[in-house]
C-alpha cells in the first residue's frame, strides 16, 4: 500500500495521468489509512490486539512523517512562481530528510547524497545542511569507478533500494571510511525508473539491528516522493 503514495507523487510530477488513486490519497484522512500503510511496510501483524496497542503511536508518527510532505507537494504543484517553486523544493528536501530520520533510532543519521558529474565520473555526496541526526558530518564521497561508489550508483540506476544489515560482514573495500555506523539503507531519489535520478536518500545507524528490512520500503518511497518534488 505504500506504493500508492509513491504513485500519487509520481503523478504530480507528470509521470502518470492523474486518476482516482491520486485524489483518494490527497483527500483521505492521514490517520488510520497511513497507519495501515506504515504497519504493512514494516511487515507488522495487523491483528486486533496489535492494532489496539500500536495504532495511536503509529498514527502520530505517520502524521509527523507524511502530512508535511503531502502539504509541500501540494504547494509545489499549484505555484506558478519559479523562485517560490525553487524554495519549496529546498523545503521538501528538508522535510523528507526529517521524515526519514523518524524511521531509525535516536543515534541514526539521514543524508541526501546528491548526484554530480557526467557518466563515467559521477559522484554522490552530501552537501552541507542536507543531513540530520547523529552529530557527525557526512564526509564520504561515493565515486564512480570505486567498489563502494559503483555499488551505490548501480542501485540508484536500477531503482533498487539497498539494505546492509551489518557492515562488519562486508568486504574491506565496502567498509565505510569511519567507524561511526554499522548498518545503512540507501534508496534512489527519483520519481520512477523512467525519470532521471537526483541522488540517494540514505539512513545509517551505529549498530546492526538498529534498522530493519521493513524500513527499506519506507526509505524507498520517501526517495520517490523527494524525486517527484524535484522533478516538478
Amino acid at each position: 500500500m505504500l506504493n500508492v503514495l509513491a504513485y500519487a507523487a509520481a503523478a504530480m510530477a507528470g509521470e502518470y495521468e492523474l486518476g482516482w488513486v491520486f485524489w483518494v490519497v490527497m483527500t483521505i484522512g492521514a490517520g488510520a489509512t497511513l497507519t495501515l500503510i506504515f504497519m504493512s511496510a514494516r511487515g507488522a501483524l495487523v491483528g486486533k490486539r496489535l492494532v489496539d496497542a500500536a495504532a495511536a503511536s503509529q498514527r502520530n508518527l505517520l502524521q509527523e512523517m507524511l502530512v508535511p510532505i503531502i502539504e509541500v507537494l501540494g504547494a509545489i504543484t499549484v505555484t506558478t512562481a519559479i523562485q517560490e517553486r525553487k524554495e519549496l523544493k529546498k523545503q521538501m528536501t528538508h522535510v523528507v530528510i526529517t521524515a526519514a530520520r523518524l524511521v531509525g533510532p535516536a543515534a541514526s543519521r539521514v543524508c541526501f547524497l546528491e548526484l554530480e558529474g557526467a557518466a563515467g565520473s559521477r559522484v554522490l555526496k552530501c552537501r552541507p545542511g542536507m543531513w540530520i541526526g547523529r552529530q557527525e558530518t557526512p564526509q564520504t564521497k561515493f565515486e564512480e569507478g570505486t567498489q563502494r561508489g559503483d555499488r551505490l550508483l548501480g542501485h540508484m540506476d536500477s531503482r533498487r533500494p539497498l539494505f546492509v544489515a551489518d557492515l562488519t560482514s562486508e568486504a574491506p573495500a565496502l567498509q565505510p571510511d569511519s567507524n561511526t555506523y554499522k548498518t545503512f539503507i540507501a534508496a534512489a531519489v527519483a520519481p520512477s525508473i523512467n525519470h532521471e535520478a537526483y541522488g540517494i536518500l540514505a539512513i545509517d545507524a551505529m549498530a546492526p539491528g538498529d534498522l530493519q528490512e521493513g524500513d527499506k520500503k519506507i526509505i524507498e518511497v520517501l526517495g520517490q516522493l523527494l524525486g517527484s518534488a524535484l522533478a516538478m
